[in-house]
């Protein structure tokens, strides 16, 4: 089982990177879409079944370690990417998706495996509720900075007056913006979930709230700068580049909330 898991976990990541290199060459000439959609479907397809043998393999849900995070990512990002390029009719954002997930993928090839192991470790409800909708709302995000990083880059094409090919693809700014702001209005309740029942959970197995530790107190930075966001939106009336900036800004804190204070907690470090 683990090396036709690891020979998976590569050919994902290699079927990943054909498609961001397909999706480079569809910025440029847009005879290419038809190779950078069915690159992209193959490696999600791979991905799915990697996961799939992941949590057999594992005995548990793919939440543990920095790796399964990773690959499980990946996956629902391009989960979600696909199912907006099938409803918009548009592979825009694959520009940026797609090479963003290439990378992810080359890098979980060089890190430790999670070893078989049937141990519950959490409780599914906290599993569900704190971790799984918790990264729900990490999704959201992630899909707010993409619409924002587009719509930075159309803003700076009809700044400059530049009409190339990737200028006909992408939606107008308004779409863009617009669809930033409905993602952080999802994902933001989302984490918010996530945070108030990670503190019932841990009341209740742990008999404390983890008022110290760092992954919490970073948490809740994060929480507030997609509020602060939402608060400029809804009550100043931001949009625009302002909001398309800090989405793609934003999204820093969420790479940092996982992979540099899962290292420095003591209760959120489940694994390498």
């Amino acid at each position: 089982m683990a090396s036709v898991l690891a020979f998976i976990i590569a050919a994902s990541a290699a079927l990943y990177t054909c498609a961001a290199v397909a999706h480079a060459y569809y910025v440029a000439r847009s005879h290419f879409d038809f190779l950078a959609r069915w690159c992209t479907r193959a490696a999600w397809l791979v991905n799915s079944v990697g996961l799939g043998l992941l949590v057999v393999h594992a005995g548990r849900p793919p939440f543990y370690t920095v790796f399964e995070f990773m690959y499980f990512l990946s996956w629902l990002v391009v989960t979600n990417y696909i199912a907006i390029e099938m409803l918009r009719d548009n592979q825009a954002a694959g520009a940026f998706v797609v090479p963003a997930v290439a990378v992810i993928q080359v890098i979980g090839v060089a890190m430790p495996k999670p070893a078989a192991d049937h141990q519950e470790y959490l409780s599914p409800a906290l599993v569900g509720w704190h971790i799984g909708v918790s990264m729900l709302g990490y999704l959201f995000f992630l899909a707010a900075s993409v619409a924002g990083a587009l719509y930075l880059w159309q803003n700076r094409n009809l700044r400059q007056k530049k009409w190339g090919p990737m200028y006909h693809r992408l939606p107008s700014l308004e779409a863009l913006d617009v669809w930033g702001g409905r993602f952080v209005y999802v994902g933001f309740p989302l984490l918010t979930i996530g945070i108030v029942t990670g503190l019932f959970f841990a009341e209740i197995e742990w008999a404390h709230f983890w008022q110290t530790d760092p992954k919490v107190i970073f948490t809740l930075l994060v929480w507030l700068v997609y509020g602060g966001y939402l608060l400029m939106r809804k009550v100043w009336g931001w949009g625009g580049r302002r909001s398309a900036w800090w989405s793609v800004i934003g999204v820093a804190g969420l790479l940092i909330n996982y992979f540099v204070m899962n290292v420095l907690s003591r209760t959120h470090r489940f694994g390498v």
